[in-house]
């Protein structure tokens, strides 16, 4: 075991931040209480000491030194005064951005209602953070939404907020769909939804042969992150467009199980056309027969009942013909 080195607070606490898997400077600040300016301090200082190292990419990682190293902490010396407080005070500019979070706001729209750079408001936020008096939708970028700790406002991260945008007004449509308009893949959008859903925003509409059906909510379409102007995802394909198609399955669907002719009867359809309607459904497995006997009635499979209820869930024309 290495002889015990001395480290400052702020350097023993970012050491720790970074050996609890927080890599990025806003991450290892937050964990540490720090404001981003005395956190970079700190790890200047493992980085001189062979205790963690940079990635290209800007996160931070232990070195083999800094994994072994047994560390105590300096006292430091004490001086005249105040003693030194372990949080930096709050600013005028700090201040001033707490004042002008009414409502959630993006980092973008505090620069300019501040006249500060980016670079600003992001050294404002990390450390109000870390005191608890604000929250943002995403810690891994922490400008993107910022709201205040006591604020109930549904925060979005980027994922949900580009999903949020896709859904159509008033039609319901599949998770695939979503994912085609924000290029992300459908199994990585499962847990967006679900954010969503749990939320309020979205809600199942429905299964269709291709996935469960959400749609929008009224909270969800009136969300100040959702997106006027984002390309929105459209009904996916069902196997029918025929009236008669559609006829045929809510008749079952009202009237319980029915035999071919009264069907016809019912929906004006001669009887050698309404024969080979049902068998067609039936190939489709959208229709079965109760019995094995001629002339048993027809009732909706699992199958039908989905695509009647994709039908109803908002899509405006069947794809592919029946026939």
């Amino acid at each position: 075991m290495l002889n015990a080195i001395s480290l400052s607070a702020s350097e023993a606490v970012c050491l720790e931040a970074i050996r609890s898997g927080n890599g990025r400077n806003v991450l290892i600040a937050r964990r540490a209480g720090l404001s981003l300016y005395r956190a970079k301090l700190a790890l200047g200082t493992l980085a001189a000491l062979d205790f963690a190292v940079a990635n290209d990419d800007h996160t931070w990682k232990l070195t083999p030194r800094g994994k072994a190293a047994d560390i105590s902490i300096d006292p430091g010396i004490r001086k005249r005064g105040r003693p030194p407080s372990t949080r930096d005070e709050l600013g005028a500019s700090a201040v001033r951005l707490l004042a002008l979070l009414d409502r959630p706001r993006r980092g973008s729209e505090l620069m300019a209602l501040l006249g500060v750079t980016r670079q600003r408001i992001h050294q404002l936020v990390v450390p109000l953070i870390s005191r608890g008096l604000i929250r943002v939708a995403d810690p891994t970028y922490p400008m993107f939404v910022i709201a205040l700790k006591d604020d109930p406002s549904i925060l979005l991260g980027p994922k949900q907020e580009r999903a949020l945008s896709a859904f159509p007004e008033t039609e319901a449509t599949t998770l695939s769909r979503i994912s085609l308009v924000t290029q992300r893949y459908a199994g990585k959008g499962t847990m967006v939804a679900e954010f969503l859903r749990s939320a309020g925003l979205i809600d199942k509409a429905g299964t269709a042969p291709r996935g469960d059906l959400y749609r929008l909510t009224a909270a969800g379409s009136a969300h100040w992150q959702r997106s006027a102007t984002a390309p929105r995802a459209d009904m996916p394909p069902l196997p029918f467009r025929s009236d008669r198609v559609f006829g045929v399955l809510s008749h079952l669907a009202s009237q319980g199980p029915t035999r071919t002719r009264d069907v016809g009867l019912a929906l004006g359809v001669s009887q050698t056309s309404m024969n080979a309607l049902m068998q067609r459904l039936k190939s489709k497995k959208m229709v079965r027969t109760q019995t094995d006997a001629h002339h048993s009635p027809y009732e909706l499979t699992p199958n039908g009942r989905a695509m009647l209820g994709a039908k109803n869930a908002g899509s405006n024309e069947w794809l592919e013909s029946a026939a």
